[in-house]
């Protein structure tokens, strides 16, 4: 999609609740009106948006569908100077009513709902994802343990030299995770209540110093021009919208993708929502076909300028293909 800087930006406005020219023009002082018609028949030319109503003040919409699957530029996600967003609400609007099968391309490996069995991860499975995955989903938070140090302290109880008390923890918490998930399948594989992922929060976050419960505090997300939500109210009522979203689905990809997006674009918790996100779409995955995925193979930046395109112009393209390849 080759769209300029300008054309982006009016996206994000769009984005952000903007529905006309004049609008998105009080946003963008520095640009005539002209200019932001121009931006808004070239993203009604990708099909990103529609425009209806009297032709000399016309509405336009988003298609979240197009946007959804639309893939952006690094400089773009890179660039200091893009607009601010905001929580988007009507894209969980669209999520609640939108017919399922429009997410099935989004699910492109060779696990779906066909294969959706109730299998049972293999234990010796279960041994090399517990090891991959707390390795590399402490490594994404900064945690200096190799994959060697994870291997020894998982499976002989050595801890490594040289390694915090703090690091150690994070990574005894992602295996304690795992165990809670494959001893309570149940809890995953239809319906998932919110004290279940609060749970899932906590383990992840035992004696690292976060607070468990719903967040009371304003976040902000490193190397991101999003904001959550800050009221805990509607950070409750979000979290018990975005489970229900999941339940909607029954392809297990797809419910592990929108886990994995969903949970960190809410920022329920004060800290670890993207790990409890990583958590309970594997959760999801264990407990009808018996994988799950690690991102063993995928770097820092990768996945953070795939959430980036998630927090800020809502496109899964990013995240689908990380997992879906994962799962490949």
């Amino acid at each position: 999609m080759r769209l300029n800087k300008n054309t982006l930006y009016v996206l994000v406005y769009l984005i952000g609740g903007a529905t006309t020219a004049p609008e998105i023009g009080k946003k963008m002082p520095q640009l005539d009106i002209r200019s932001i018609q121009r931006a808004l028949e070239r993203l009604m030319d990708t099909g990103l948006i529609t425009r209806s109503g009297p032709i000399n003040s016309p509405t336009y919409s988003l298609q979240y569908q197009t946007l959804l699957a639309a893939e952006f530029p690094e400089k773009i996600l890179e660039d200091e100077e893009r607009p601010e967003s905001m929580f988007n609400h009507a894209l969980l609007d669209w999520l609640e009513t939108v017919p399922t099968d429009l997410l099935e391309p989004f699910s492109k490996s060779t696990t779906s709902a066909a294969t959706a069995n109730g299998s049972k991860i293999a234990a010796k499975e279960l041994e090399y994802l517990t090891v991959e995955l707390s390795w590399k989903s402490s490594a994404l938070e900064g945690n200096t343990y190799t994959l060697l140090d994870t291997q020894l302290l998982l499976t002989e109880g050595i801890k490594a030299k040289g390694r915090t008390e703090f690091e150690t923890q994070m990574i005894l918490n992602h295996k304690d995770a795992l165990a809670f998930i494959v001893e309570n399948a149940d809890l995953f594989s239809g319906r998932i209540s919110f004290s279940t992922v609060e749970e899932l929060h906590r383990i992840i976050g035992r004696n690292l110093g976060i607070p468990a419960g719903v967040r009371k505090k304003i976040v902000k997300i490193s190397a991101s021009n999003y904001t959550p939500p800050a009221s805990p109210q509607q950070l409750r009522e979000g979290a018990d919208r975005i489970l229900s979203i999941i339940d909607r689905f029954t392809d297990p990809v797809i419910r592990s993708l929108l886990a994995l997006s969903l949970i960190p674009y809410l920022q329920i918790f004060e800290d670890g929502n993207k790990r409890t996100g990583r958590m309970l779409a594997n959760a999801m995955l264990i407990s009808t076909i018996g994988r799950g995925f690690s991102l063993r193979k995928v770097s820092a930046r990768e996945l953070a300028l795939a959430y980036l395109a998630f927090y800020e112009f809502n496109s899964l393209k990013q995240l689908s293909d990380i997992l879906n390849v994962e799962l490949s």
